[in-house]
């Protein structure tokens, strides 16, 4: 069985980080091991909230049990999402390190969860700035969305065109989430390699629940991990996701759960090729 290590937030009551990642890769037939990189009550969002950080040591000390009892001898893919300090930056990278020099198939797909449009940053400029730094240029997958684009990259990003050209400098394989869209009212999501961009383009719609960034990047990978083309995983994950947003709108959470055979089996999204080898 395919199995994927996870490194990203968990909460104790809703649907966002290893809340959505976990559910989806086991409900798609993924072994998976997810390590809490902060632990809270709920989203902060809420006018009350509780938690703390899961110390590095803490995760380090569990990832070398984890190693010890052989637990993490089948892993076939990391993934990291949402990392509170530049210290848990640094042990996610000793630790890819550590296991693709052991196993170089390994993926590694990182979701730079550290901002979004309006509110900008909300983690410490130092941590993203390490992220950026240490974890991106290693990553096989990044899933940024608009805002964590232009900043890791340095580009307005504006139309789809901008998104594209941001994406093809950041790494091999890139789901640029929630991109502009030329056409009013809609936003899209792109796929970019050396080769290739394809957009799957939806509307925009107000009054959606947190946490869809987490679904894109989960079936995202899960989709890349069952040898789909690019192409193929663009509209599969859209598709999954354009499913469970219609059935959201206006909720507290995504309806992952009770929508969960309806985004299983969901077809296939239409995706447009936007953009072949640049000469």
């Amino acid at each position: 069985m395919p199995a994927i290590l996870s490194l990203s937030s968990q909460v104790a009551r809703g649907l966002v980080g290893h809340a959505v990642n976990g559910f989806v890769w086991q409900r798609l037939g993924f072994d998976v091991t997810l390590l809490p990189t902060v632990i809270l009550s709920n989203r902060p969002d809420y006018p009350h909230y509780s938690g703390e950080a899961v110390r590095a040591e803490q995760l380090d000390a569990m990832l070398g049990a984890l190693q010890a009892n052989g637990f993490l001898r089948d892993v076939s893919a990391i993934f990291t999402g949402y990392l509170p300090s530049a210290s848990h930056v640094a042990l996610a990278r000793t630790w890819i390190g550590r296991l693709k020099s052991e196993r170089p198939d390994i993926v590694y797909c990182c979701d730079p969860i550290f901002g979004d449009e309006p509110h900008g940053l909300y983690v410490a400029e130092e941590a993203a700035s390490a992220l950026r730094d240490e974890l991106v240029p290693i990553a096989d997958i990044v899933t940024p969305n608009r805002f964590e684009l232009g900043w890791l990259t340095g580009h307005e990003i504006k139309v789809k065109a901008d998104a594209v050209a941001a994406a093809r400098g950041l790494g091999p394989l890139v789901l640029a989430t929630s991109a502009p869209c030329d056409e009013p009212g809609y936003l899209a999501n792109i796929a970019v390699n050396e080769q290739e961009a394809w957009a799957a383009i939806s509307a925009f719609r107000k009054h959606v629940p947190h946490g869809t960034g987490d679904l894109a990047a989960a079936l995202f990978l899960a989709r890349h991990l069952r040898g789909n083309s690019v192409r193929d995983t663009l509209a599969l994950t859209a598709g999954a996701l354009e499913t469970v947003i219609d059935a959201s709108v206006g909720r507290a959470d995504l309806a992952l759960i009770s929508q969960q055979e309806q985004w299983v089996n969901a077809s296939a999204s239409p995706v447009r090729l936007i953009a072949e080898t640049l000469a």
